[in-house]
């Protein structure tokens, strides 16, 4: 992926930078390498994408030949966030990457905010995982995001999709069909009012703007797919300026790379009114839930 460049003549003296200690060296080149943004359909060239991340600086690699040889550019795949909007977008990065680096990339976005007909064909096949009803190997995330450990699905955009409601819960839900052995699974939705709030964080409302879809079994599908025993796996959702995430996460990947300040469930009952923003439960809270909410719709 990137050029080689011959071993440097000049090993830069004079420089602040390089003579630094290697702990601290390495830790600001981490730093320059990793974005607070999502990088959005990047190129082969050098992981950029087409609207630079902020805090983004892989240049640095650029300054001199000593610097291109020293920094180790796996944390620019393994601590950045990649969204996609196509398979085409995705396979034509991933599949450019050495190997250390395609294997480094632990953290993928789809996103289905245009999505169609043809591209939910597509990414349907794509998350195959080599063992469901569209497997191919030539033609699979799992082959070419073998070290995959988040995946994020974003619905954000339902309101302007050209897709009936049932035909987008259809997709979200099979997205997911045979997806395993990740450590945390996100699903992106729109939420905003009062009465959007007093639904349930796994409402389909909030991902395709629809209640009446039939089989509303978002959680245990995006359970499967995360791998830790039951009591070790979190169901986590949150709101900010309208967007809703919701998610089921590890406990050790919730720890270690999320939230370290995370203690134990706040599970919050629809009795009292509005949802938290933020909240998380147990698997057997949400089960509890489900089953008085599912009671409550028989009687109506």
């Amino acid at each position: 992926m990137f050029a080689t460049v011959a071993l440097p003549a000049n090993l830069q003296p004079q420089s602040t930078l390089v003579n630094l200690p290697a702990e601290i060296k390495h830790q600001i080149f981490k730093a320059c390498l990793t974005s607070d943004d999502v990088i959005s359909d990047p190129t082969v060239c050098g992981a950029t994408q087409r609207r630079p991340a902020r805090s983004l600086n892989v240049a640095i690699s650029q300054t001199c030949r000593r610097l291109y040889h020293e920094i180790d550019r796996r944390p620019l795949f393994s601590q950045n966030t990649f969204r996609f909007t196509s398979v085409e977008t995705a396979r034509s990065f991933l599949k450019t990457l050495d190997n250390a680096y395609r294997e480094s990339v632990y953290d993928i976005e789809i996103d289905v905010r245009k999505v169609d007909t043809s591209l939910a064909s597509d990414w349907l096949r794509y998350l195959a995982w080599g063992n469901g009803p569209w497997d191919s190997t030539s033609c699979s995330l799992q082959i070419d995001a073998p070290s995959l450990k988040i995946l994020r699905l974003n619905f954000e955009s339902w309101p302007r999709v050209s897709m009936f409601r049932t035909e987008l819960w259809v997709l979200l839900r099979q997205m997911m069909a045979t997806v395993r052995s990740l450590e945390r699974i996100v699903v992106i939705g729109a939420s905003r009012g009062q009465a959007m709030a007093r639904r349930d964080p796994w409402s389909p409302a909030h991902f395709v703007g629809a209640t009446d879809v039939d089989f509303d079994d978002l959680v245990p599908r995006m359970w499967k797919c995360v791998e830790a025993p039951a009591e070790e796996k979190i169901i986590r959702w949150g709101r900010k300026d309208g967007r809703l995430s919701l998610e089921v996460v590890s406990k050790n990947h919730l720890l270690t790379h999320v939230d370290g300040t995370w203690h134990a469930p706040s599970v919050r009952g629809q009795s009292e009114g509005c949802w938290s923003e933020n909240g998380s439960c147990l698997w057997s809270d949400y089960e509890r839930n489900y089953l008085k909410v599912m009671d409550m719709s028989k009687k109506d």
